[in-house]
C-alpha cells in the first residue's frame, strides 16, 4: 500500500509528499526490526515460545506500552516484559537502546551550540527531548570538550607565535584567549582563563597553565607575542619571556585612535594605519608611522604623545624584516575578536552565566574547539621559516645589525652560542 501511494507521489510530481511517504515506510522498517530484534533476545533468555524450558531463569510476563526513538521521533511501541526467578525485572538491552534519547545526543548537542535554548529543542523534536535531558546532554558534552582543550599536551608543535586577548562577557566577567601559531602555519586554541578584569595576574594564570602543558618558543628563538592594547598583558608577558617580540594589535590602536579625533579626521587615519599595515621591513614602516604621528599631531597633541609612545610596541613585527605577505595575520588579533563573534552568536540566548558552576569554562571550551575545527594554515605559510630566521637569537637586533650582520647577543648562554655557532655552520 505504501509503495503504491509513494509512486503515485512521485508521478503527480509532489517531491515533499514523496519524501514523507518515503520517510514514513522506513520508520515501518526500522520498527518491524526494532521488534524482531526484542523477541530474538525474550527468546534468548526464556527459550521458544509455548515451549519454556524449566531450568531457564526468566520467563515472558506479558507486554505493556513503551516508547522508542524513531528518526528523531518519539513513537509508541508494545514491549516485551521479562521476569527473572527472583521475581525482579529483567532489563531488555534493545529496548534501553531504542528507548534512551542518547541516541539523538549529537543532534542535540548541536542544536544547543547553534543557540537553539533547550526549550526549543524540546518543540523541534516534538517532545521527543525534555528540555531537562537536552540540558544533560549538553552539560556532559561540554564538559567533555572542556577536558579535552586543556588536556591537549603543547609539546608536540614547534611554536613561533601566541597571541593573546581578552574579551567581556559582562561588565564583571572577563575571559583571557590564547591562540598559537607553530612554524608550519597551523592555528590551534590553546586555552582561556577567567576573571574579574583583564589583569596581570589572570594573564600570569592562564601563561603558567600553558608552560605546564609544555608550552615554550623553538629552541634558540624568541617568541611572537601579538596581544591588545593591554599593560597587563605586557607586563605578564615581558616578565615570562623577557626576550619575546611583543607587538601590539594594529586593528585596536586603530579603533582607539579614531576615537580621540574628529569625524572627518577618521578617514585619514584609516588611510594611514593601511599603508602602515601594509608596510614591509624596518624603514617602510617607520615611515608610515611618521606620516601617521605627523597628522595626528596637528589634530591632537595628548593623543599624539601617547602614540608615540607605543612606537616600539606597534613597529615591533615590521622590525623582523620579514615579507609583508604575513603583516594580516601578525598585525591584529582578528583571529581572536572572530572567534569570539562567532560565539557570542551561538551562546547569545543565555541570558545570565553562572560563575559559581563551570557554565562559563564548558561553553567557552566548546565554542573555542569548534573554531579552531574551522581554522586554516596561516595565509602565505611559505614565508614562516624567514620569520622564524628573523625570531631566531642569532638573529643581529635592529639596533645592531649594522654592526655585526651575524652574531649572538652577548648576553645569551654559551649553549644559545653554540646553537648559533652549528647555524652558522650549516
Amino acid at each position: 500500500m505504501n509503495h503504491e501511494k509513494l509512486k503515485e507521489a512521485f508521478l503527480r510530481g509532489g517531491e515533499r509528499e514523496a519524501a514523507e511517504w518515503f520517510r514514513e515506510m522506513l520508520k515501518g522498517v526500522v520498527r518491524l526490526g526494532l521488534l524482531e530484534a526484542m523477541a530474538e533476545e525474550v527468546e534468548a533468555l526464556c527459550g521458544p515460545r509455548y515451549r519454556p524450558d524449566p531450568k531457564d531463569a526468566c520467563h515472558r510476563a506479558g507486554s505493556e506500552r513503551g516508547v522508542a526513538f524513531l528518526d528523531g521521533e518519539k513513537e509508541a511501541i508494545r514491549r516485551p516484559r521479562v521476569r527473572h526467578e527472583t521475581n525482579s525485572e529483567v532489563r531488555l538491552a534493545t529496548y534501553e537502546a531504542a528507548s534512551s534519547p542518547q541516541g539523538m545526543f549529537d543532534q542535540v548537542v548541536a542544536a544547543v551550540a547553534q543557540g537553539m535554548p533547550v526549550r526549543g529543542v524540546e518543540r523541534a523534536f516534538a517532545g521527543a527531548v525534555s528540555k531537562s535531558e537536552a540540558s544533560r546532554m549538553w552539560v556532559e558534552k561540554s564538559r567533555e570538550q572542556l577536558s579535552l582543550l586543556r588536556g591537549h599536551r603543547l609539546d608536540d608543535a614547534d611554536w613561533l607565535a601566541l597571541l593573546i586577548d581578552g574579551v567581556w562577557l559582562t561588565r564583571e566577567l572577563c575571559v583571557v584567549i590564547a591562540v598559537g601559531i607553530d612554524a608550519e602555519g597551523n592555528k590551534r586554541m590553546l586555552d582561556f582563563e577567567i576573571g574579574s578584569s583583564e589583569s596581570a595576574a589572570v594573564v600570569a594564570s592562564l601563561l603558567d597553565g600553558l608552560e605546564k602543558r609544555g608550552f615554550a618558543p623553538g629552541a634558540s628563538r624568541r617568541l611572537l607575542v601579538l596581544r591588545d592594547g593591554s599593560a597587563a598583558i605586557e607586563r605578564a608577558v615581558s616578565r615570562r619571556w623577557p626576550d619575546s617580540v611583543r607587538q601590539e594589535c594594529m586593528v585596536h590602536a586603530q579603533s582607539n585612535l579614531r576615537e580621540k579625533v574628529r569625524q572627518r579626521d577618521r578617514a585619514d587615519i584609516d588611510r594611514l594605519f593601511k599603508t602602515l599595515r601594509e608596510a614591509q621591513g624596518r624603514q617602510a614602516g617607520e615611515e608610515a608611522f611618521d606620516e601617521l604621528l605627523e597628522f595626528v599631531s596637528e589634530r591632537n597633541a595628548a593623543a599624539a604623545v601617547a602614540l608615540k609612545e607605543r612606537r616600539g610596541a606597534l613597529l615591533a613585527f615590521h622590525h623582523l624584516e620579514v615579507p609583508a605577505t604575513l603583516n594580516t595575520t601578525f598585525l591584529s588579533t582578528n583571529l581572536i575578536e572572530n572567534v569570539i563573534r562567532n560565539w557570542r552568536a551561538q551562546s547569545g540566548n543565555v541570558k545570565r552565566w553562572n560563575e559559581k558552576a563551570d557554565m562559563v569554562p564548558r561553553w567557552m571550551a566548546t565554542g573555542l574547539l569548534w573554531a579552531e575545527a574551522g581554522f586554516r594554515k596561516v595565509r602565505h605559510a611559505g614565508d614562516l621559516p624567514r620569520l622564524a630566521t628573523a625570531l631566531s637569537l642569532c638573529a643581529p637586533s635592529s639596533d645592531a645589525a649594522d654592526a655585526a650582520p651575524s652574531s649572538c647577543a652577548p648576553s645569551e648562554s654559551a649553549g644559545q652560542e653554540q646553537a648559533c655557532q652549528e647555524a652558522t655552520n650549516r
